[in-house]
């Protein structure tokens, strides 16, 4: 893959900072002054966690800050990964402590995605295909959304882009720079949702170790590169849980309260099957759970309740697993999932409804794109262990719209290479 052409360069340019225009636009007419979620009107959920917690990380660390803000005391927190926390406080570092502020600030990471959708069409099928990505990128709300909501998913479309872009230039030119590369953007990825260490196994992995151009003592060392590389942002993070936690802490503290919430009676039974309810997993905290346990203790506590649900209601699982696939994939209760996406997740309901719609427009030109990948000899699997990471994801949880984030670039990317292909077989 040679340089960018200048027309490129400049269209790419472009497509950012209309995406960065809307991305403004939509915060500061729709997301200023609402509370984060205009359907309660306070902040609440993941966006309460880190955008109070952002303000508080340079006084007082990785703390909760529902507590300090209660109570005043400083409790260590490990709720979720620490990447996008990390992002939102360097202007908390800098006395910029407000809520706009703050999305204005993760626009501009969402405009970085823009760029690396744009690069990595490009990297995989040509100019046009990385423009034509870079449009979709910049304008599909399932993308843009997510800057205003102050939630993990905004860093995480960032760093799985970057991740694929780095694998498939790892693919071109299986070089020790290029491992080392992929393997810290897979690390990146990690530590921005916790899920995504699985693209070490479903990308990584295999890239590695399906070369065989190279002997097999060579792609060893290289993916020994791969995990030394993927150790070295992640090995900071568990140590310094290891000096505020008395259980082990590798990436979060947050995976028992999501079971427990996915795992009851209102998401096995009823009209929100397969989604979640909060109520669940406060009733656990407030019978089982002891205030003076710290995350990492209460953590095992969730999870053996939520986990003894699933074992006395077994044969509901199938049920709930199939409905949590039919809503990830809007195959099963769209509309359903769209009101849910305003109310309880807090999206305008033009927004949710505009998602869906165009979730259903991309989906067949994204399963084209990947025909046409295939047809080409490129390799797909490492776009299509997005989906599948999603779906492991929602498979042991539940399903809401945000948890498919992760995948909606590699739809643009996809999309965009069936479009042109398309184009081109009429101008052939």
């Amino acid at each position: 893959m040679g340089k960018p052409s200048r027309a490129f360069r400049w269209g790419l340019v472009a497509i950012a900072v209309a995406g960065l225009a809307i991305r403004l636009t939509y915060i500061l007419w729709q997301r200023a002054g609402t509370g984060l979620n205009p359907a309660l009107g306070v902040v609440g959920g993941d966006a309460f966690f880190y955008q109070k917690g952002a303000w508080l990380l340079p006084h007082h660390g990785f703390i909760s800050p529902e507590i300090f803000l209660r109570t005043g005391r400083v409790v260590p927190s490990a709720e979720h990964p620490p990447l996008y926390l990390l992002w939102l406080g360097i202007p908390s570092f800098f006395h910029v402590v407000s809520p706009v502020a703050d999305m204005v600030w993760s626009a501009l990471l969402g405009t970085g995605t823009i760029v690396l959708v744009g690069l990595l069409g490009r990297r995989l099928a040509g100019s046009a295909a990385g423009l034509v990505a870079a449009g979709l990128a910049a304008t599909y709300p399932n993308v843009w959304s997510h800057d205003g909501f102050l939630t993990s998913e905004t860093m995480a479309l960032f760093t799985v882009t970057l991740t694929l872009l780095l694998a498939y230039r790892y693919w071109e030119r299986p070089t020790t720079a290029n491992a080392f590369a992929m393997g810290f953007a897979c690390a990146l990825a990690t530590l921005s949702r916790a899920e995504l260490a699985l693209l070490f196994v479903l990308v990584a992995l295999p890239l590695v170790v399906r070369n065989r151009t190279r002997p097999m003592a060579s792609r060893l060392r290289l993916l020994g590169v791969v995990v030394i590389a993927g150790i070295i942002p992640i090995a900071p993070w568990v140590a310094y849980n290891a000096t505020r936690f008395k259980e082990p802490v590798y990436l979060s503290t947050g995976f028992g309260v999501t079971l427990a919430s996915a795992n009851c009676k209102p998401t096995y039974f009823g009209p929100y099957i397969g989604y979640w309810n909060m109520q669940c997993a406060q009733r656990i905290r407030d019978r089982y759970v002891p205030e003076r346990l710290d995350q990492s203790q209460q953590d095992p506590i969730f999870r053996r309740k939520a986990l003894d649900y699933v074992d006395a209601h077994g044969g509901r699982v199938p049920v709930v697993v199939a409905a949590r696939w039919g809503r990830i994939t809007d195959i099963w209760q769209p509309w359903q999932q769209a009101a849910l996406d305003f109310y309880p997740e807090g999206r305008e309901k033009w927004v949710a409804n505009t998602s869906l719609m165009m979730w259903w427009i991309l989906l067949p030109f994204a399963i084209a794109g990947a025909f046409v990948l295939r047809a080409r000899r490129v390799p797909v699997f490492p776009l299509l262990a997005l989906p599948a990471t999603v779906l492991i994801a929602i498979t042991l949880t539940f399903a809401t719209t945000r948890y498919r984030a992760t995948m909606e670039t590699v739809m643009c990317v996809l999309a965009a290479i069936a479009v042109v292909s398309i184009r081109e077989a009429f101008t052939t």
